[in-house]
C-alpha cells in the first residue's frame, strides 16, 4: 500500500509539474506572438502602406460618386454603324468612351470620362500595370499635348476644362486648372500618391467620343494601323542611323 501510495503521489506531482510547465510555455508563446505582432504593425513598411491606403481611400470615395461626363449615345449614331442591330446590343457602360492601347503589352484598356478632378481615374494598364505614356495609342477621346502648350480656348458655361495631365508615379489623371485662356499644369500634388508635378507630367486633351461610340471595332483597327506605322518609321530610322556599309555603285548620272 505504501508503494502504491508513493507511485500515486509521484504521478500527481508529475501531472502538476507538466501542467505548470505547459501553462508557462503557453504564456511565453503568447507573449512572443504579441510582441511579434506589435513589431509588425510598427514596421516602416506597414506604416507606409497605411498612409497610402488612407490617401487612396479618399480618392476612392471620389471615384464611387463620380458621374460620367459624356452624354449617352444618341440613337442616330448607332444607326450609322454598319451593323446597327449588333452595335445596339452593347451599352455605353460596356464600351466606354474610348480605349488606349498599351505600348508595352499591346493590351486594349477601356476608358471612361468622368466629371470632377480625376477625369479618367487611374490610367494604368490592367495587364502589365504600366502607366499611359506618349508612346501609347488612344482613340479620339484623349490626345497628347506638347509641353509648351499652355494657351487654349475657354470652355463654355457649365463645362469643365477638357485638358488633363497624368501622374507619372501612380497614373492618376488630374484635370488641368485654367485662368482666362492659360492652362496651369504646375505645382499639383497627386491625391493618390503624394507626388508633386513641376510641369513634367504628360498632358492630354479630352476630345470626342462619337467615332468610337459609333464603331468601336473600326476605332480599334485604326489603333493597330497607327502602331504599325510607328513601328515602320522607327525601323526605317534605325536602318538609316546604323547604315555604315559601302555606298551604292548605282548612279543617276549617265556614264561617259
Amino acid at each position: 500500500m505504501r508503494r502504491q501510495s508513493g507511485i500515486f503521489c509521484a504521478k500527481r506531482l508529475s501531472k502538476a509539474f507538466t501542467s505548470t510547465l505547459t501553462s508557462v510555455i503557453e504564456r511565453v508563446d503568447s507573449r512572443k506572438t504579441t510582441t511579434t505582432t506589435t513589431h509588425h504593425l510598427l514596421s516602416p513598411i506597414a506604416d507606409r502602406n497605411w498612409k497610402d491606403t488612407s490617401q487612396s481611400g479618399s480618392v476612392q470615395e471620389d471615384f464611387d460618386s463620380a458621374i460620367p461626363a459624356e452624354a449617352p449615345t444618341e440613337h442616330y449614331i448607332i444607326q450609322e454603324n454598319k451593323y446597327p442591330a449588333i452595335r445596339a446590343l452593347r451599352s455605353d457602360a460596356e464600351i466606354g468612351d474610348g480605349i488606349w492601347r498599351c505600348c508595352h503589352c499591346r493590351h486594349e484598356n477601356i476608358i471612361m470620362h468622368y466629371k470632377g478632378g480625376f477625369p479618367f481615374k487611374h490610367l494604368v494598364c490592367s495587364r502589365c500595370n504600366e502607366i499611359l505614356c506618349s508612346s501609347c495609342h488612344s482613340t479620339e477621346i484623349i490626345s497628347p499635348l506638347p509641353y509648351g502648350m499652355i494657351q487654349a480656348p475657354q470652355p463654355g458655361s457649365d463645362c469643365e476644362v477638357r485638358y488633363f495631365h497624368v501622374c507619372t508615379t501612380c497614373g492618376l489623371s488630374h484635370r488641368a486648372e485654367m485662368e482666362d485662356t492659360t492652362l496651369d499644369f504646375y505645382g499639383v500634388k497627386c491625391a493618390g500618391c503624394g507626388s508633386t508635378s513641376y510641369g513634367d507630367w504628360p498632358r492630354y486633351h479630352i476630345g470626342n467620343n462619337e467615332p468610337y461610340r459609333r464603331d468601336p471595332d473600326a476605332s480599334f483597327v485604326k489603333l493597330v494601323d497607327a502602331r504599325a506605322d510607328d513601328a515602320a518609321r522607327q525601323t526605317f530610322r534605325w536602318i538609316i542611323a546604323n547604315e555604315d556599309g559601302p555606298s551604292s555603285g548605282l548612279s543617276c548620272r549617265n556614264s561617259k
